[in-house]
C-alpha cells in the first residue's frame, strides 16, 4: 500500500534536529513548513540545511514552504502579564502603546482604530472573550463593551470576524523575510490572511522581481475571503484551509461546510488543496490520536484534498515522529477507500489545452484496461498536477531533470517525483520509463505503463504524447 495523500509537517523546537527530520521523512512527511511567526532567521537556515542534508541523504525530493506571519494582532504589554474582564463592563482600545490593565489597553496593530466600526465583534483568546464596539474616536481609541468576560494576557490574539481588513496582508516584517526567503531554496510560500486575489497578486510581484521560483499557497483564514474565493483559487497555486483563525472568526458549524466547499472548489480548477490546524492537537502531550481526530483527518481525505498539516503537533509536541506515523497510517486506507467509492472528477479548466485534454483521457484509458503506472516526463509540474486532480488508482512518477519541480510535485496527491535526465526523443523517453518504474519497483514485466510525455521535451506545459507500453 502507498500512500498518497501528502503530509506537511512543520518544523520548531521539538523537530529541528537532523536526527527528527530524518525519522520524519521516513514516517511520510512530503512538505515541511517553516513558520515566520516564531523563531529568528539563524534558526530558520540551520533548520532549511537540516532538511536539505537529509533530502540528499534519503534520496528523494523533499519540498519546504516558508510560512509568513501576516498581521496578526495581538494585545500589547498588560499590567503584571494578565488581565481579567468582566462581562457588562466597558474597555478602551488605544492607538497609542501603554501598558495595559483591564479598562484600557493597546494592540500591535495601531491602524485598528481606524478599521473597527460601532456594533463589530472584537474576539481575544480564540473567541473565548467577545467585545462589542459601542463608540469609535479615531484616531485615538475605541470604546467596547464586553459580552463575555475572561483571562487575557500579553500577546493574546484578537480576531475581527465583522471587520474588513482594508490594509496589506504584508507587513514590514514580511517584506524582509520575503527578501530572505527568495535568497534561498525555498518551493512554497504561504501568504497569511489572505482577503482577496490582489493580496496574491501583490506577493508575486515581489517574488518575480526577487527571480524566486517559489510558488504561492494562499491561506483562507478570514471569513471576507470567502467573497472572493473563485478569484484567490485562480490566483494562487495552491490553498490552504487555515482552521485555527478561520474557525475564531466564523460561526464554527460553518467551518466543515467552508473546507468542503472551498475543497471542491479546488478541485474542480486544478488546485493543490492543504487543510491545515488542529488535525491531531491531542497528540502534541499523547502518543495517540482521539478517535475523532482519526475521523477528521481521513475526513480530509474523502473531502479529495492534496495534502493535510500538523502544526504544534510536530513543532512543539512530545511526539512529532508519532504524530506523522498517526497520519500516515490513516490516510493510506482512507485513499484506498476514497478509490473503491469515490465519484469521478471533470475539471473545470477556464483555458482548455492538450495538456488538460491528455491528462483527462487517463482514466477512460484506465476504465478499459488495467495500468500499473502513469509515468510522466514534466518541465514545470503541471501535467502532474492536474493528474493528481483526476485521481488515477495508481502511482502517478513525476520524471523530471529540474529539482525545483520535482520538489513543488510533492505537495500533488499521488505523485512520487523522481530525479532524471531529460530524453532526447520518444523512444528514449519510453525506455527511460520504463526501466526507472522496474527500478523503483512500481511495475513488474508484462504490466502496462502509461507513459505522458512532450516534444520538444525542454518546453514547458507542452504535453502532447501518450503512449501505452508494457513493461
Amino acid at each position: 500500500m502507498w500512500k498518497r495523500t501528502k503530509i506537511v509537517a512543520t518544523i520548531g523546537p521539538a523537530s529541528a534536529s537532523e536526527k527528527c527530520i530524518r525519522e520524519l521523512i521516513d514516517a511520510g512527511v512530503d512538505v515541511f513548513r517553516i513558520n515566520f511567526s516564531h523563531g529568528d532567521w539563524e534558526g530558520h537556515e540551520a533548520a532549511l540545511n537540516m532538511i536539505r542534508e537529509a533530502e540528499l541523504e534519503r534520496g528523494r525530493p523533499i519540498a519546504i514552504c516558508g510560512d509568513l506571519c501576516g498581521p496578526k494582532i495581538r494585545v500589547g504589554l498588560l499590567q503584571d502579564g494578565t488581565q481579567q474582564l468582566e462581562s457588562g463592563q466597558s474597555v478602551i482600545i488605544q492607538r497609542a502603546p501603554v501598558e495595559g490593565n483591564a479598562r484600557r489597553f493597546s494592540t500591535t496593530l495601531p491602524e485598528l482604530v481606524d478599521l473597527v466600526r460601532p456594533q463589530e465583534t472584537i474576539l481575544l483568546a480564540d473567541g473565548r472573550i467577545r467585545l462589542k464596539v459601542t463608540d469609535v474616536a479615531p484616531p485615538e481609541k475605541f470604546v467596547c463593551r464586553v459580552v463575555t468576560g475572561g483571562t487575557f494576557s500579553n500577546g493574546t490574539g484578537v480576531n475581527l470576524p465583522d471587520t474588513e481588513m482594508e490594509i496589506s496582508p504584508l507587513t514590514e516584517k514580511d517584506l524582509a523575510d520575503i527578501d530572505w526567503i527568495a535568497a534561498r531554496d525555498f518551493d512554497y510560500v504561504a501568504l497569511s490572511f489572505v482577503q482577496r486575489d490582489e493580496d496574491v497578486r501583490q506577493l508575486r510581484k515581489l517574488l518575480d522581481e526577487r527571480q524566486s521560483h517559489a510558488r504561492i499557497i494562499a491561506k483562507i483564514e478570514k471569513p471576507h475571503a470567502l467573497d472572493h474565493i473563485d478569484e484567490i483559487i485562480d490566483t494562487a497555486d495552491a490553498i490552504m484551509v487555515a482552521r485555527g483563525d478561520l474557525g475564531v472568526e466564523m460561526d464554527f458549524p460553518s467551518v466543515p461546510i467552508t473546507q468542503k466547499t472551498i475543497a471542491r472548489k479546488c478541485e474542480n480548477a486544478g488546485k493543490p488543496c492543504i487543510i491545515a490546524t488542529e488535525m491531531l492537537e491531542s497528540m502534541i502531550h499523547s502518543q495517540r490520536p482521539t478517535r475523532a481526530e482519526v475521523s477528521d483527518v481521513a475526513n480530509a481525505v474523502f473531502d479529495r484534498v492534496d495534502a493535510i498539516m500538523l502544526s504544534a503537533e510536530s513543532a512543539i509536541g512530545q511526539y512529532p515522529v508519532a504524530a506523522v506515523t498517526a497520519m500516515r497510517r490513516t490516510v493510506m486506507p482512507a485513499d484506498v477507500y476514497q478509490d473503491k467509492y469515490g465519484g469521478p472528477v471533470h475539471l473545470s479548466l477556464q483555458k482548455a489545452s492538450t495538456t488538460a485534454a491528455i491528462t483527462g483521457a487517463v482514466n477512460e484509458i484506465m476504465e478499459m484496461q488495467t495500468v500499473a503506472v502513469v509515468a510522466i516526463f514534466t518541465v514545470s509540474g503541471m501535467t502532474a498536477q492536474l493528474l493528481a486532480k483526476n485521481r488515477p488508482p495508481c502511482p502517478i512518477l513525476a520524471l523530471s531533470s529540474d529539482s525545483h519541480t520535482l520538489r513543488r510535485c510533492c505537495l500533488y496527491h499521488g505523485v512520487r517525483p523522481h530525479k532524471v535526465e531529460t530524453p532526447r526523443d520518444t523512444i528514449d523517453a519510453v525506455r527511460l520509463a520504463s526501466r526507472t518504474c522496474t527500478e523503483l519497483q512500481l511495475a513488474k514485466p508484462g504490466e502496462r505503463v502509461l507513459v505522458l510525455a512532450g516534444y520538444p521535451f525542454d518546453v514547458p506545459g507542452n504535453t502532447n504524447e501518450l503512449v501505452v507500453i508494457r513493461v
